[in-house]
């Protein structure tokens, strides 16, 4: 029996992923074939994605660009989410990569432009995709580039002056820009040029830039922009681009087999510095770049939010910790202490498996004499201790569920000097150590 969600019809399964999967639909009137992404509300709500799935419509919903791909309509029942997107049947450009290994320069710049097309589009809407990668590249039959999944997407504020710097670790580690792991915040749409930048470097290469079986050490690679070298023979245009993306030092220069154009263009867009990275219209104009590129025209209408709140009910429970804060939290504190000097060199967070309501009591315990204040908002549970008496030290407390029955609290300074900081956390953590997990547990 053929299975209906509203005017379409369910065909064959198209793919499987953690939260749902997608099929194959035919409109029923009009006999238009689509791709519907079936989404389980329980599993979203549990792993706190709600807002993620909400931005992403959101923003889906109002661009209508030849290179994103098109969401045409959002459906809903009891238990299931509904998103009806436009048909895309030429496979991932991963596939296209581990098929040819190594693609020719024209053919690499043929998807290149396309997806600098996408990702300009949506800069100018202050959309940040923040998940560029090989398998969210998706290809029409005719090869054209149609730019997927904008589950990690954000909308980044913008005047004549400044831009508001986003603060989420997302996206696949690989194709990260090196200030994503930092804790200064970050511009997601600059990010995004290095994750193109990584594409291409794909695309010349068969492989990735980044590549390590350790996530510390791979993380370790791309904060200091050390990668292999390309040993295929590009064009000097296209070598250009290369090195206007990737470069750390322009003293010191990627040492490859591949034209020096292409070469510059890559060493441009992979700098590590995100203030001397290569703008998106400097990549536009760059030779290698701009070769028979035509600007293809989009749409988009203002942005607002789904009605979505009746059936993706927030939960109130403690926020649940990504990998990514994970990574930052891991031993030795590898990221941040790359990106700042004065982060204290001793423990400033713990792992238990307490209730968060009896660490509540503990933590207001162990702080006795200090003002605090509690907050529980966007599924945190978040407490500011502040003193009323000098030194004064403001200190937040963090509660993160890892797992089931298994929490992170992490101590942060927001305000005051870092030797008060640390005595009074070195203090509270000294009468908290029998809720500690033993790291051998």
């Amino acid at each position: 029996m053929i299975k209906r969600v509203g005017n379409y019809e369910l065909r064959e399964l198209l793919g499987e992923g953690s939260y749902g999967k997608v099929r194959l639909a035919e409109n029923i009137a009009s006999k238009k074939s689509y791709a519907i992404k079936i989404l389980d509300k329980a599993k979203i709500k549990q792993d706190n994605l709600i807002e993620n799935l909400r931005q992403e419509i959101q923003i889906m919903k109002h661009i209508n660009h030849p290179n994103v791909v098109k969401l045409h309509e959002v459906l809903s029942s009891h238990s299931k989410i509904y998103l009806v997107l436009e048909l895309v049947t030429g496979g991932e450009l991963l596939n296209k990569v581990k098929e040819k290994g190594t693609l020719s320069e024209e053919e690499a710049r043929f998807y290149f432009q396309q997806i600098i097309s996408g990702v300009s589009f949506c800069e100018k809407q202050h959309v940040a995709h923040r998940d560029l990668k090989l398998e969210n590249v998706l290809l029409d039959e005719n090869g054209g580039v149609k730019i997927s999944d904008f589950g990690l997407s954000g909308l980044f504020k913008f005047d004549s002056t400044s831009i508001s710097l986003m603060h989420t670790t997302c996206g696949t580690v690989n194709y990260l820009a090196p200030e994503v792991f930092g804790n200064q915040g970050y511009d997601g749409h600059v990010a995004d040029i290095w994750s193109c930048g990584v594409i291409l470097y794909a695309l010349f290469t068969g492989r990735l830039p980044f590549e390590d079986d350790s996530i510390s050490r791979l993380i370790e690679k791309i904060v200091s922009g050390k990668f292999d070298p390309i040993t295929t023979s590009i064009s000097a245009p296209a070598l250009d681009l290369l090195e206007k993306i990737l470069v750390i030092d322009p003293r010191m220069p990627i040492t490859t087999s591949i034209s020096a154009p292409a070469l510059d263009l890559l060493e441009k867009i992979l700098v590590i510095d995100p203030r001397m990275r290569i703008s998106i219209l400097n990549i536009k104009k760059h030779p290698w770049f701009s070769t028979n590129y035509i600007e293809p025209l989009g749409e988009f209408s203002d942005i607002k939010s789904p009605d979505l709140d009746r059936q993706l009910d927030s939960l109130d429970t403690p926020r649940v910790m990504n990998a990514f804060e994970l990574i930052n939290f891991s031993a030795g504190m590898i990221i941040n202490k790359l990106f700042d000097n004065d982060l204290p060199n001793f423990t400033s967070h713990f792992v238990t498996k307490e209730n968060p309501d009896i660490l509540v009591e503990r933590i207001k315990r162990a702080m006795e004499g200090i003002n605090c204040k509690e907050k529980k908002k966007e599924n945190k549970f978040l407490m500011t201790f502040e003193s009323k008496s000098p030194p004064i030290i403001c200190v937040e407390a963090e509660i993160l569920n890892l797992l089931p029955e298994l929490y992170m609290v992490v101590f942060s300074r927001v305000n005051g000097g870092l030797q008060a900081y640390r005595r009074v956390v070195n203090n509270m953590l000294s009468n908290l150590e029998d809720l500690v997990v033993d790291q051998n547990e």
